[in-house]
């Protein structure tokens, strides 16, 4: 298997602080459960079927990596807080010492072209190739208003095997029509998911030390 990875680039910027969100009614969220960890034996993917890279970073606290461009990972970094990874991994530099792991969600749209990126990912994670990173799950953006099609929603569930926790979020109108999400206004059902991802985030905390 190929080993080369793509070149090294510079650490991104500090990660944001996320909003206060305000408390939504108690409702049961639905969060796909799959593999906690690399599973021995799982070869990543090469470089031609498309791997994501990697760059150096000492940043803590939450990374949001796009398994393809229009992922979605930016708006989930604004409403959340974190850091954006430019469709890259993050790594530990040499001089890290006992650097704790970069906690990382996964995101992707849910199409046909972002689950099969994200199905990559999750090879590439499953296969041990990131010893510096803590992977939290995958958060699939639907690309499109009402139920999701069959194909979809069976793909979905085959995907989010490979991955500790799968979040859906739902389709959501004003980031079609503005390009932005405003929490005051957002739809009853992608609030409560992002309600319970916000949760998932704040369990992270910035200043963690190795075990």
């Amino acid at each position: 298997m190929d080993n080369r990875w793509a070149e090294l680039v510079s650490p991104l910027t500090e990660e944001q602080v996320r909003p206060v969100f305000e408390d939504v009614p108690e409702e049961t969220v639905t969060v796909l459960r799959g593999a906690p960890g690399p599973q021995q034996g799982m070869v990543g993917p090469s470089e031609s079927e498309g791997r994501l890279g990697r760059f150096l970073t000492n940043t803590h606290g939450v990374f949001w990596l796009g398994a393809h461009g229009g992922a979605g990972e930016s708006v989930l970094a604004e409403l959340l807080g974190g850091t954006v990874c430019q469709h890259r991994w993050p790594m530990r530099s040499a001089d890290a010492g006992q650097e704790a792991p970069a906690a990382i969600f996964l995101v992707a749209r849910q199409n046909r072209r972002g689950l099969d990126a994200a199905s990559r990912a999750a090879r590439d994670w499953a296969s041990g190739t990131h010893p510096d990173v803590e992977l939290q799950g995958l958060v699939l953006m639907a690309d499109a208003p009402g139920k999701t099609p069959k194909p979809l929603a069976a793909a979905t569930r085959v995907v989010s095997g490979g991955v500790p926790r799968t979040w859906v979020v739902p389709w959501i109108e004003e980031l079609r029509l503005t390009g932005t999400v405003d929490w005051e206004s957002l739809a009853r059902e992608p609030r409560k998911v992002l309600t319970a991802l916000a949760e998932a985030v704040e369990e992270i905390n910035p200043e963690r030390t190795p075990q």
